[in-house]
Parts: C-alpha cells; structure tokens; sequence
C-alpha cells in the first residue's frame, strides 16, 4: 500500500515573471551577447571558415545529443504524470498556469549527489530534473510545501528562458549573469508561494540538507544571513561561481517576502 503524497500545490493571482528581472540583468546579457559574437568572428577569421562551418552543423550534432539526454533522463529516472507523484504534476501545472508559461514542460525524479534541480531544455522540451534526496527532504521537514518553492524556482528559469542552450552558455561563461538568473528565479519563485515560511524552508533545505534541518536554530541563520549580505568580501568570493552564496539567497527571498 502507498503512502498518501501531501497536497503541494498552491493557487492564486498570475504571476508576470518578468516583473521579477533582478536589476543589471540586461547589461550582463547584452555583455556576454557581444562577447559570444565577436568571439565567434575572431574564431571564424583564425580558422580560416572553418569555425563557420561547425556553426552551421552545430544544430545537426545537438539535435543528436539531445535525444540521447532525454532517452538517459526517460531511462533511469522516473516521469512525473498524472498516476505517478500527481501532487508534483499538479504543482507544476498550477504554477505553469499563473506563469502563462504555453511550453510543454516534463518534470522527472532522477538519483543524483551534484545537484538539486535543474530545468533544462533539449530542442523544444523543457525538463525540470528534481532528486530524490530534494524531495524527500521537502516531505520530512515541517513543511512538505516547500518542494513548490523550488519547483517554482526552476519555472521561473523557464518562464524567463535562462535554460536555452545560448542563455544556459552564457551564463556559464560570465557567471555574474549565472548569479542575477538565480535571484531571478528566487523572486519568481517566491512570489508564486506567497508564503515566507515556505521559501525560507526551500532554500534551507538546499543550504544543510534534510537530515540537520530539525536541529536549525532558525534566528541563527537569519542573522548569519544578514551577516554574509552585509560583508563586502560575500561579493568577492561570489565572482567566480554561477550561483550565489545560500545565505545571499536566504537573504534576498526573506526581504522580498516582507514587501509582498
């Protein structure tokens, strides 16, 4: 016998995900966009026109490579639907909705210790990849409702399309782009569950994992949070990383919540 899955899903007023485009976002895309480009020139003149015929065949190689991921996700992990993990697809469809997100969107559970979740997209398919451990660590907190949160994170990506395959390389490669996505989508994300408890205990979660997670002093964590935001050296030791800093996270979702 099967063990009840809680109700995640969470309703109310749309949500306008570019309304929640974290400042200095445009210059860093119009950044990288002119670096790719002149980058690509330099590659084409050094090689002679070779550079330009791989970028020609570029989408010939992709589409293969693509196939090959889905058939990898679609062959060791498990797909959501409607009969497998129903308050997940439910969730995700709700929140599709208040995003008027039109694209079709696949979510599977997957076994993995290098991440959390992660929205991807092969060709026109976007998939959202959540773990097991992630879930499970939503489902033994006190808050089962905060795996919304972080599936309303990888929406936000979607909605904002930050998982093309130019925008995903762009934000590898000026990481400072990586990191405005990110608060992107925590504010997304935040403002889909309307609840400060719900994306406190999302991004805790990702900070200590499940199993410390009962023994958090949660004041502790908030003043090391405003600590982190307050120390000058947070930003420095962030430039070389795609992602921001938890406590800069936790920090930035606790004070939008309080506006909202």
């Amino acid at each position: 016998m099967s063990v009840k899955f809680p109700e995640i899903e969470i309703h109310g007023k749309q949500v306008h995900a570019k309304d929640y485009i974290e400042k200095g976002t445009g210059a860093a895309v119009f950044g990288a966009s002119l670096v790719a480009v002149l980058g690509s020139l330099l590659g084409i003149l050094l090689t002679y026109g070779i550079g330009l015929i791989v970028l020609l065949f570029y989408p010939l190689f992709t589409s293969h490579i693509r196939k090959k991921a889905l058939a990898t996700i679609h062959g060791s992990g498990i797909a959501v639907t409607e009969q497998q993990f129903p308050e997940i697809q439910k969730c995700m469809l709700t929140f599709k909705e208040r995003l008027q997100i039109k694209k079709d969107i696949s979510i599977y559970i997957v076994e993995a210790n290098v991440l959390n979740a992660l929205a991807v997209k092969y060709g026109k398919k976007n998939v959202i990849l959540l773990t097991d451990d992630l879930i499970h660590g939503c489902l033994a907190s006190d808050n089962p409702s905060a795996l919304s949160f972080v599936i309303g994170h990888e929406l936000g990506h979607i909605a904002l399309n930050h998982n093309g395959v130019f925008r995903s390389w762009m934000a590898q490669h000026l990481r400072k782009l990586g990191r405005l996505d990110e608060y992107s989508a925590d504010s997304v994300a935040t403002a889909l569950v309307q609840d400060k408890a719900i994306a406190y205990t999302g991004l805790l979660l990702l900070t200590v994992g499940y199993a410390l997670l009962p023994y958090v002093n949660p004041e502790s964590i908030v003043l090391q949070a405003q600590e982190v935001a307050k120390n000058k050296y947070s930003k420095k030791a962030e430039t070389t990383m795609t992602h921001p800093l938890l406590l800069n996270r936790l920090h930035r979702v606790l004070q939008k919540q309080e506006t909202v």
